[in-house]
Formats: structure tokens, C-alpha cells, sequence
């Protein structure tokens, strides 16, 4: 896939998050005493932090950094809500990227997301989450102009705090390669989850 289609992908997936936008979210609390829940989770989520990877020269004289935890992130999934409990668990898998703002290039970051949180409901929409994060395939692109690099699988934990559908993350991450020792890939972003 080139640069430009990953570019047209990623935007249609910009679009689509934004007309989910538009659907009401399902509130976070139970709503009946009966059985659970089992319901489908989409995320997406735009990050920024961590240590810098690489820096980009343009040739108008403009730079721009690719920082390890930058990225952003499209996610699919499964969630559970206990009958009569504020507490609902989820798992999702994503994909996260980060590309240079030259569309002619792919250089960036490129890894599979692993997420499994129990949130709590807190009223009035509003909730907190917690849990641990795998980052895997983790893998720097230099697209030939400086080496490529691949990163150890990396476990960490993300906490949040949102009002329906939209929240604030942090996450807490560091990947190790050989060429690059340990880097601190811990971001901070904006998430955007509807659970059905």
C-alpha cells in the first residue's frame, strides 16, 4: 500500500469515526438487573509523547519529529457490562501509525495494539478506566533513508477519564530494540469509544 492510499485510509477512517460520533453511546452503567451484556467496542484515539525516534528535514527548511508514542489509533472489540454494576470490562485489538507529513514517504511507526480495561461508571456519564496495554510488530520504517527498526513486544498500562464517548488517556510504555536501547513510548491523547 502506498503512502497516498494509507493517507486516503486513514481519512476515510477519520470520516467514519466522525459520523459514529454522531450516534448516541451506550451508557456506561447497567441498566437492568438481569443478565450482562456482551456488546462490540470501536475506538480510535489520536497520542502524542515519548522519546524522539527520528527527525525529519524538509527541504523548505521545516523539521518535524517521530516520537515513539505518537500515533493514531483505529480499534475493534468486545466489551462486557455486569447486571446492576458500574463496572464493564473490554478488550480491543488496534493498529497505531505515525507518518511523516510528506505523503511521498512512509516513514513512521507502524504497531498492533492490545487493550483490556474495566471501566466504572461514575453517573451522569461520566467514567474512569484502567488496565495493561501489549504494544506488538512494533517496527520503525526508515523507508531508505535511515535504518528500519524493530521493536520488542512492550507491556504497559493506560488509565483514562472520560464523559461518554469521548475521554483523555495516558499510557505508560517503553520499547527496547538493540539499536536504540530503551525508549520511553508513554503518550498522552484523546479517545473516542462507542460500546454497543
Amino acid at each position: 500500500m502506498t503512502a497516498g492510499n494509507k493517507a486516503i485510509s486513514l481519512m476515510s477512517c477519520i470520516a467514519l469515526a466522525g459520523l459514529l460520533a454522531a450516534l448516541p453511546g451506550r451508557s456506561a452503567a447497567a441498566t437492568a438487573n438481569g443478565p450482562g451484556h456482551l456488546g462490540l467496542v470501536l475506538e480510535g484515539a489520536f497520542e502524542a509523547g515519548g522519546d524522539n525516534v527520528a527527525r525529519v528535514f524538509y527541504r523548505n527548511g521545516d523539521t518535524q519529529n517521530i516520537r515513539a508514542g505518537q500515533g493514531g489509533t483505529l480499534s475493534i472489540g468486545a466489551h462486557y457490562q455486569l447486571a446492576g454494576s458500574p463496572l464493564d470490562f473490554s478488550a480491543t485489538v488496534g493498529y497505531k501509525l505515525v507518518r511523516t507529513s510528506d505523503y511521498g514517504s512512509d516513514l513512521g511507526i507502524d504497531r498492533v495494539v492490545f487493550k483490556f480495561v474495566g471501566s466504572y461508571a461514575l453517573g451522569s456519564g461520566w467514567w474512569i478506566d484502567a488496565g495493561p496495554v501489549l504494544h506488538t510488530d512494533t517496527r520503525f520504517n526508515g523507508d531508505g533513508f535511515v535504518p528500519d527498526i524493530k521493536f520488542d513486544d512492550a507491556v504497559g498500562g493506560t488509565v483514562g477519564v472520560g464523559w461518554r464517548w469521548i475521554g483523555l488517556t495516558y499510557t505508560n510504555i517503553r520499547y527496547h530494540s538493540p539499536l536504540t536501547g530503551s525508549l520511553d513510548a508513554s503518550n498522552g491523547g484523546l479517545s473516542f469509544t462507542w460500546k454497543f
